[in-house]
């Protein structure tokens, strides 16, 4: 039976930048991901400065192209664009596979290809299918990660689920704009224009998933409606937007109650449910938990829920947004 110290379970940003931490701490770890890396992974690809300040790096060091984004926000109501986004620093764009591939190399964590199953306890650690063994057990494979549910009870709240279509494609001739079409059509989320560096653009939408049940509206017509507003707009052509096909996910945005850890094993990431409340981004939080973990791990750090960034935004004025947006459960009181 193989044994590590810490094992992670899943190899995306959570999980690879918590085992980045681990190795430079000198603590053996051992990751396991169903997929093998580089692995097509969809997402608007959008990163914050802190997520960068956060892994301790400098873009330039990165080595794929990455974009500076150059944002422009649309608003219902509001007949214009305006050429700004209210968040503390830079925005950037990148290809989630290349990103993650990138994050998981720079860990320099040993790697299994594994599709996690069966999980129990064994004393103070884990054993995993009958074949892997550790004392501390990380959670980090997303929405439906197994570490979840084999050893936390319950489910995140339905009310929290987001519901997301999107398609990533190249598209050469285009402009580097980022557009973000906020409560367009009264969706409850927002649409998206993201373009990447390397001659690539993401094109999605998302929202509360109660929101497509409750309104008798259906997600993909919200994306054919969003297509044909690119077209006008010259942003699409008719012929990519006709056969243009879009693929969904779910993942929970945050809220304050529900463990994140218990005794020796650890929930990061979209497998705690941790994107920020008002944009749903999870790659920022999903760093910071790992990092956050980490350290809890090694015995010099604190990992709660509480602790977690859960606004995108940051000091700007959140009125707009906290009004369709609203953490679920009460905020714990410090001690």
């Amino acid at each position: 039976m193989r044994y590590a110290e810490t094992i992670i379970v899943g190899g995306g940003p959570a999980g690879s930048t918590c085992a980045a931490e681990l190795v430079k701490r000198g603590q053996d770890v051992l990751v396991l991901d169903k997929a093998g890396f580089p692995r097509l992974k969809l997402c608007a690809g959008w990163i914050t400065q802190k997520a960068v300040d956060d892994l301790g790096e400098t873009l330039d060091g990165y080595p794929h192209p990455i974009l500076k984004l150059d944002i422009r926000t649309y608003f219902p109501k509001i007949p214009f664009g305006l050429n700004w986004f209210p968040t503390p620093a830079a925005n950037y764009s990148i290809r989630r596979t290349e990103f993650d591939h990138w994050l998981l190399e720079r860990s320099r964590a040993p790697v299994e290809k594994h599709a996690v199953k069966a999980i129990v306890r064994d004393g103070e650690g884990y054993v995993i299918d009958d074949t892997y063994r550790c004392r501390y057990l990380v959670g980090a494979g997303g929405t439906m990660c197994p570490v979840r549910r084999n050893l936390f009870d319950g489910t995140p709240r339905k009310s929290l689920q987001i519901a997301t279509l999107e398609k990533e494609f190249p598209l050469p001739e285009r402009s580097d704009r980022c557009h973000l079409y906020f409560f367009r059509r009264g969706l409850r989320g927002y649409a998206w224009f993201v373009p990447k560096g390397n001659g690539h653009v993401n094109i999605g939408l998302g929202g509360k998933s109660k929101y497509f049940k409750n309104s008798g509206t259906n997600i993909h017509d919200h994306f054919r409606d969003f297509l044909g507003d690119l077209v006008v707009q010259g942003l699409l052509d008719e012929k990519t937007a006709g056969s243009m096909k879009a693929t969904g996910h779910p993942y929970f945005m945050f809220a304050y109650e529900g463990d994140v850890r218990r005794d020796n094993c650890f929930l990061i990431g979209d497998s705690a449910g941790l994107a920020s409340i008002d944009l749903g981004e999870g790659i920022g939080p999903a760093i910071e938990s790992g990092m956050m973990a980490a350290a809890a791990i090694c015995g010099d750090g604190v990992y709660t829920r509480a602790g977690i960034t859960h606004y995108s935004l940051g000091g700007v004025p959140l009125r707009l947004m906290q009004r369709f947006y609203r953490p679920k459960g009460r905020m714990p009181q410090a001690n």
